[in-house]
């Protein structure tokens, strides 16, 4: 479970930003919306809001990024050679930048982070609680190890285990081929599969759904029978699906093993794609006579149901791994292609007891306004994000403005009315209309 992440110098976020999943005192939907753990009580969902450009992708991608750090198949030379920081000054592109996470693994609370430029990671810490108070495994500082804890163990082991440039210490005490430290085995996987992120094609999620649904092995965890629920619950016209061989064209299959070439490049979820299958998803849809009465069915590719139905199913992927599994799951615009009342129901899938028994944690940007609601989320899970005038990104919850809040109190029409901050302040979007005029001319005389 996701406690704390810091971030600074990173695209936009030229000065540390802190993100908390540590609910404040206050009692809204405590009995839905946070969780205990240990001695703490943490948020499922966080919701940030903000002006287009304000950082809300930015932070996204930054959680991305160094997930991908530990991820085997990712280009790290290549990543490290134009690093993503602050540019809109002097000196910020000569400094490196900064992450700390902090989380539960199993009872225990971790705290990891690192800083890097271009020329590799500069320093790199990690740190857990194995009682009360907080113990170091190691730190570093170039490639060195200036500090080993008392749980560090063996030692010895750093006589030929060294640090690499371009990749985190704890990756490579992490590897299979390492038995002695099972404790960075853990905490790798953690910060490798725990961060899941949604921004990835359409293509590759149903792929992922149709070999799962496909499977008849007791390993797989997504069924057919609960896309299907979801799908006939969010009222798409959707009776039954199946999934069949499908025989793709040659432009088809490239277009798809590019797609998946960039995402292992990348260090993505599509490194866990096979091809040795290619299937296609047919949507049931019921067929009625002139009286109205059902006659059977006819079935349809997936490809040219509405856009958001594909979204929908594609989302399924990764919602239901992240809920089955635990975890945090990130989603960069939810309301794209979906009405606000589905994204409603995604949002309450992790706040449900017995949908989200694991405490995954949701984590998603949006425009959508409306789901700026006192009976959805609370003023601690209603971030902003807000770009100043030279460009940097800053970002705040709800509960940190000074407010009276009353029973009536209406936050959607506070925020539209900008005292919260976080709006775009537009100008006349003026036209030309003379302009306009000569070129209505010029296209009757054509």
């Amino acid at each position: 479970m996701l406690i704390e992440y810091k971030v600074k110098n990173f695209m936009s976020y030229k000065d540390e930003i802190v993100l908390s999943m540590v609910a404040d005192k206050n009692r809204e939907l405590a009995e839905t919306n946070i969780f205990e753990h240990g001695n703490m009580r943490l948020l499922k969902t966080a919701a940030i809001f903000g002006a287009n450009a304000s950082g809300k992708t930015n932070l996204i991608e930054s959680m991305n990024f160094l997930s991908h750090l530990m991820k085997s198949r990712m280009d790290v030379k290549e990543s490290f050679s134009e690093i993503p920081n602050f540019r809109l000054d002097n000196e910020s592109r000569k400094k490196p930048i900064s992450y700390e996470i902090s989380f539960f693994l199993d009872e225990q609370r971790h705290r990891y982070g690192l800083t890097l430029d271009k020329d590799g990671i500069c320093e790199e810490w990690l740190y857990f609680v194995p009682k009360r108070q907080e113990a170091c495994y190691f730190e570093r500082k170039g490639n060195n190890i200036t500090h080993i804890g008392t749980y560090f163990e063996d030692k010895k082991a750093l006589d030929y285990i060294k640090p690499d440039s371009y990749r985190p210490f704890l990756y490579t005490l992490g590897q299979e081929s390492i038995k002695q430290f099972q404790w960075a085995k853990l905490i790798l996987r953690y910060l490798k599969f725990n961060i899941k992120s949604s921004n990835i094609p359409d293509a590759i999620f149903r792929q992922m759904i149709e070999e799962e649904i496909m499977d008849d092995t007791d390993e797989k965890t997504i069924y057919k029978e609960e896309i299907i629920s979801i799908l006939k619950d969010a009222d798409v016209g959707i009776s039954d699906l199946s999934v069949v061989k499908e025989v793709k064209s040659a432009e088809e299959k490239e277009m798809l093993s590019h797609i998946i070439g960039i995402l292992q490049k990348q260090g993505q979820e599509g490194e866990f794609v096979e091809q040795n299958e290619n299937y296609e998803t047919l949507m049931h849809h019921l067929k009625y006579d002139d009286d109205k009465n059902q006659i059977g069915e006819e079935r349809f590719p997936l490809k040219i149901e509405s856009r958001g139905t594909v979204k929908l199913y594609a989302l399924q992927y990764p919602l239901l791994n992240v809920l089955k599994r635990g975890g945090i799951l990130l989603i960069d615009e939810i309301e794209t292609s979906l009405h606000p009342l589905l994204c409603e129901k995604i949002i309450n899938l992790f706040n449900n007891k017995s949908t989200n028994p694991k405490n995954a944690q949701l984590i998603f940007t949006t425009h959508n306004t409306l789901l700026m609601n006192p009976k959805l989320l609370r003023r601690d899970q209603i971030l902003f994000t807000e770009k100043d005038q030279y460009g940097v990104s800053s970002l705040y919850s709800l509960y940190d403005i000074d407010l009276k809040v009353r029973n009536n109190f209406n936050y959607l029409n506070n925020y539209l009315s900008g005292r919260f901050g976080a709006i775009p302040y537009l100008g006349s979007f003026f036209i030309n209309s003379e302009k306009l005029e000569d070129i209505a001319d010029e296209t009757k005389t054509e």
